[in-house]
């Protein structure tokens, strides 16, 4: 190839080169944000779950167990109580019916408002993209 060839296919090459980099980053770079933005709802909605949770249980001792999380949730959503409900039985079904019948416990709630509220925050999503079990494992010890 000659120096003249070679001078006029490089700057072709390197914008062809710089395209692909540019369109894979630009296909990446949503995908890393939907990434971090879950993650995030995962560590704020479970800290603000466990302080909600905490409060519940100083002010009005009586309530327990699934009782005290509609409150939870309830104080958290600023949902109706019909709603409330439906969040419970959503956490009820995916985590303490399947795939062994467990008592609910305030993680499952926890998880399952955290999906609940990332997939309002991604309307189109068919679900999350990351593992936030994780996150919520480190935000809610298990005896809850």
């Amino acid at each position: 190839m000659s120096d003249e060839i070679a001078a006029d296919v490089r700057p072709t090459l390197a914008k062809a080169t710089a395209s692909r980099q540019s369109s894979w980053l630009d296909a990446m770079v949503p995908d890393l944000y939907r990434t971090w933005r879950e993650r995030s709802i995962a560590r704020q909605t479970s800290r603000t779950a466990l302080q909600l949770y905490h409060e519940v249980e100083a002010t009005q001792p009586e309530v327990r167990g699934v009782s005290r999380y509609r409150e939870v949730v309830a104080r958290h959503t600023g949902a109706d109580e019909q709603r409330v409900r439906r969040i419970i039985a959503g956490a009820e079904s995916s985590f303490a019916i399947w795939p062994v019948e467990r008592p609910l416990k305030f993680r499952d709630v926890v998880q399952y408002l955290v999906v609940y509220e990332c997939l309002e925050a991604a309307p189109r999503a068919l679900g999350t993209r990351s593992r936030l079990t994780g996150i919520i494992e480190q935000e809610i010890p298990d005896h809850y």
